[in-house]
């Protein structure tokens, strides 16, 4: 059967595990294990796997778990599946020994066992067990915690929120993981210079949304980062616009939020064009040039050891100045999640993925622009990834003429 997932070494997923283990073990004053579990069937079909699990497992079977313990290690938790839905479903990869080669794990087992071994490790580390979730963005491990928790009070069992110190070590990128987002940026980049000269032609925000889509997804029908944002005239400014469902106001600007993914890392990339392919709006030039000093300004000045605090501060200025208002901070951690989870009180490092995109939203004015790249930091400032997209009005006027 096909294996899906995986996108990093089994040694990256196994190291990760003992990492996690050992920074928990230090953060919580003795060892704990540490479950993950993975979205259902109706989740993993619409969207992705969970990323906690993913990030630990790199599993891609639905209603899947993962049990580490300190002195047993790794546990795969699988579904054999009913052998009558496989002419419907496919065949399931089921706990057994290709399962546990296959991802480097010390053992599977049925996920009807899940319950009584997390309470079986938990009594070993005194009632605890150690479980991820957050009140931003929650997201499926979220959900699965609070469930959780909820089963296994009846047992005596306290889940410990060990989020704030696993994301440690999620904020810091090894060499695949860069490779796989500089592969996002590259499709990204690709899909936007497609559709850049076709815009002029086009009469709707769904045009653009879906021919985007076609060309992050054509390659191996991965997921988006997220769905795409394309906001014309007002309702670019909307930070995040859900619709893409009106016409597209001639001459006016439009904003076009958007990423692909490359083995489970995402892009994130925001530019804002004239429909037309021209700067020729006064008064829309004159404000895309703010915000594009403002995010040049922003990479250029970036350095390891700064704080997020800092640097926004600095990115911001010259529209804070200019006596417009700063709607949003100026970025984000990237990673499996577009907005990966991330201590912002952590200078800054090498290793680190971050999104720059200041913006300015004028909806009495009837538009927004928010110009977006995704920076790598480096031993001495920062790596602009998205560098070939166009920004510049003389790069993004070039690009729409084709």
């Amino acid at each position: 059967m096909d294996l899906r997932g995986l996108s990093m070494p089994l040694a990256t997923y196994q190291q990760r595990r003992v990492v996690a283990l050992a920074m928990t073990e230090q953060a919580m004053f003795g060892a704990v294990p540490l479950l993950f579990i993975g979205c259902d069937e109706l989740v993993l079909r619409r969207d992705r796997q969970d990323p906690w699990f993913e990030y630990y497992s790199g599993c891609g079977e639905p209603e899947a778990a993962l049990l580490l313990e300190p002195t047993a290690g790794a546990t795969l938790f699988l579904e054999s599946g009913d052998p009558t839905r496989i002419i419907w479903d496919g065949p399931r990869l089921g706990p057994g020994e290709a399962a546990r080669a296959a991802h480097g794990v010390e053992s599977t087992a049925e996920m009807k066992t899940l319950e009584e071994r997390v309470v079986a490790a938990a009594r070993v580390a005194g009632g605890r067990i150690g479980m991820c979730t957050r009140t931003r963005e929650p997201g499926f491990q979220a959900q699965a915690t609070a469930q959780w928790r909820a089963r296994l009070a009846a047992h005596g069992v306290m889940i410990c929120h060990v989020e704030p110190t696993l994301i440690l070590q999620r904020m810091i990128k090894d060499a695949d993981e860069i490779a796989w987002h500089r592969e996002a940026v590259r499709i990204t980049r690709d899909g936007l210079r497609a559709v850049l000269p076709q815009i002029p032609k086009l009469r709707l925000e769904s045009e653009v949304a879906s021919l985007l889509t076609m060309h992050y997804r054509k390659h191996a029908y991965g997921p988006l980062a997220f769905p795409p944002i394309v906001g014309s005239a007002v309702h670019g400014a909307t930070l995040h616009y859900p619709h893409n469902d009106r016409p597209l106001s001639p001459r006016r600007p439009l904003l076009i939020d958007s990423g692909a993914t490359a083995g489970g890392y995402c892009a994130d990339v925001t530019r804002t064009v004239p429909a037309h392919g021209r700067f020729d709006d006064k008064r829309f030039r004159e404000v895309y040039e703010l915000v594009l000093h403002a995010n040049q300004l922003a990479s250029a000045k970036l350095r390891p050891g700064m704080t997020h605090r800092e640097w926004t501060d600095l990115g911001w200025e010259p529209i804070v100045k200019a006596g417009f208002t700063r709607h949003h901070g100026l970025g984000h951690h990237l990673g499996i999640d577009v907005h990966d989870p991330a201590d912002y009180d952590v200078r800054f490092a090498p290793g680190m993925l971050i999104t720059n995109e200041p913006g300015i939203y004028l909806p009495d004015e009837g538009f927004g622009i928010r110009i977006e790249d995704d920076l790598l930091i480096t031993a001495t400032g920062c790596e602009v990834l998205t560098r070939e997209i166009p920004k510049t009005v003389a790069g993004i006027e070039s690009a729409m003429r084709g």
